[in-house]
């Protein structure tokens, strides 16, 4: 079975702020605008005598740590499966990019599974499974756009038919996510979960002009400190004509939205950085 694990950007995040008590004490709680973008890992599962997983890029972990195995491992356990599966990642999506590709391998991996096996899983099987193996998860069985919260559960469809043509600047370093969390300032952040409100409203009219001026992240406010270059990155992007730029997740990659696919390529050969090209993804 071969599949494609389509990932997203995210067009605002708000960190709230950090769970005291409860399940998930110590985690944070967000308002993410997450969007579904058409690039994507091929993945490829096939009968194993024991399970594996390959890549065809080295930064992936091909061991038990791979969140592709643990979400193959979850359903194994939970329905009893004894077989096992060999599973091909064939990467296209940054790894510490900020761009969600191990969650989106994971919810690929839980749906293809799904029909593999016969298992028949509902999206809220599915959701409830993702959640287990993490907070980015949830949204890829939800809608090609939502605002979510992560660990407090909430993830709020937005239905719109607005398509942005991407560019993505990516240097050649990664940010981790737990370095991210770590540096966070809590005196800057969560003050503009009114702009998020905004945006998501802004959308649901199919309305781009107002999208593109409420774009924002809390991540910039401390990861640009410690990486300069992505505030310089975020600043070229907008220089050279995009409508708006803005760094995705915990980074490090940093999206413009462009005029035209002829504007976006003209900006990719103007920058000194690897660069993707992407639009918005439609299936839901």
């Amino acid at each position: 079975m071969k599949v494609k694990s389509y990932t997203r950007v995210t067009l605002a995040l708000d960190i709230v702020k950090k769970i005291q008590e409860g399940q998930f004490a110590g985690y944070h709680e967000l308002g993410i605008i997450k969007h579904k973008i058409d690039l994507y890992d091929n993945i490829e599962i096939s009968d194993s005598e024991e399970m594996a997983i390959t890549c065809d890029n080295p930064l992936v972990p091909c061991d038990s740590s791979n969140i592709c195995w643990k979400a193959t491992l979850l359903l194994k356990e939970r329905f009893g499966i004894r077989s096992n599966v060999k599973i091909n990642i064939e990467k296209h999506i940054p790894v510490m990019g900020g761009l969600a590709g191990g969650s989106a391998n994971a919810a690929t991996t839980l749906s293809a599974l799904s029909a593999y096996w016969n298992l028949n899983l509902s999206m809220n099987d599915l959701v409830s499974f993702g959640r287990l193996l993490g907070m980015d998860v949830p949204f890829y069985f939800t809608s090609d756009t939502a605002f979510d919260t992560e660990a407090t559960g909430v993830i709020r469809p937005i239905r719109h038919t607005t398509a942005f043509t991407f560019v993505l600047a990516i240097p050649d370093f990664g940010v981790s996510t737990k370095d991210a969390y770590q540096g966070i300032d809590y005196n800057l952040i969560g003050k503009s979960v009114d702009r998020t409100q905004l945006l998501e409203e802004s959308l649901l009219r199919n309305d781009p002009v107002s999208v593109y001026p409420l774009m924002h992240n809390d991540f910039e406010l401390t990861v640009f400190k410690k990486n300069p270059a992505l505030e310089a990155l975020k600043k070229q992007l907008a220089e050279k004509g995009c409508l708006a730029s803005v760094m995705s997740g915990s980074g490090s990659t940093v999206i413009g939205i462009a005029e035209s696919l002829k504007h976006a390529e003209a900006i990719k050969n103007d920058l000194n950085c690897k660069v993707l090209i992407a639009t918005s993804h439609f299936e839901m």
